[in-house]
């Protein structure tokens, strides 16, 4: 084989087989799974209990988008609140202060992808 080949296959996708990468955390009511992490970004998938909540210092100070798969949390910040549903998501493009609850009786399911920044 050349190495112009190998380097055609190097350069293919990647497959992250489970159990790779997955990290998990239990606490007061919130599970949280990384599915993914990379030096750019970090996918994780967050279940919450109802009367549960999880601050900007469990979920890192990144920019994200959060999906809602299930159940209707509220994200709040220092400026606002906004409740969401399934199929919603909510864009955080500057570091800083977001908490979530869960405060309605469903479960919540959300899908969280943080960009990391390089700080100065």
């Amino acid at each position: 084989m050349s190495i112009a080949s190998t380097s055609t296959l190097d350069s293919g996708p990647k497959v992250v087989k489970r159990g790779q990468s997955p990290q998990s955390r239990h606490h007061r009511g919130v599970l949280t799974e990384t599915i993914y992490e990379c030096a750019a970004l970090e996918i994780r998938r967050t279940e919450m209990e109802t009367a549960s909540s999880c601050d900007s210092l469990e979920l890192g100070d990144f920019s994200a988008v959060h999906f809602v798969i299930s159940g209707n949390p509220v994200f709040w910040t220092p400026h606002r609140s906004v409740n969401l549903m399934p199929g919603d998501s909510v864009i955080f493009t500057d570091e800083g202060q977001c908490t979530i609850l869960n405060d309605a009786p469903p479960r919540s399911v959300i899908l969280s992808i943080f960009f990391k920044t390089i700080r100065a």
